[in-house]
């Protein structure tokens, strides 16, 4: 496997562990936009013109707000579901309490670090990687 194959997988496997859904189209768009965060740090800072775009551009899709709006959808029923408490246990601490609502910035962020932090390694599945 190689380190991109890698990158996708732990990023797939942080989203369903959070909660997020497979079959939102954003999901797709969500693990984009944190492969391109991985890749190039600083574009946290420029979501929407720089992150969003890349992935317009990528999947065809009409504009970065269509691209915006579909991973804030991934987000706000993962948020329904109660579920986003489960990334203070992947970070090992409180970053989340039961009210607080994440924004996309927020978990795409998170989840970057997640992988750049190597804390996956942790997880049983990752324990070969």
């Amino acid at each position: 496997m190689d380190g991109h194959d890698k990158m996708v997988k732990v990023i797939r496997f942080a989203l369903v562990k959070l909660g997020c859904k497979i079959n939102h189209l954003g999901f797709q768009y969500l693990c984009y936009a944190i492969e391109l965060v991985i890749m190039n740090p600083r574009a946290i800072h420029n979501l929407l013109k720089e992150v969003y775009q890349k992935i317009s551009d990528e999947f065809h899709v009409g504009n970065r707000m269509t691209v915006h709006s579909s991973i804030r959808n991934v987000i706000e029923d993962t948020y329904e579901s109660g579920s986003y408490l489960e990334i203070n246990n992947l970070f090992k601490t409180e970053i989340y309490s039961l009210d607080d609502k994440p924004t996309c910035g927020e978990i795409i962020g998170l989840v970057a670090e997640y992988y750049t932090l190597k804390l996956y390694k942790n997880e049983e599945i990752f324990k070969d990687f």
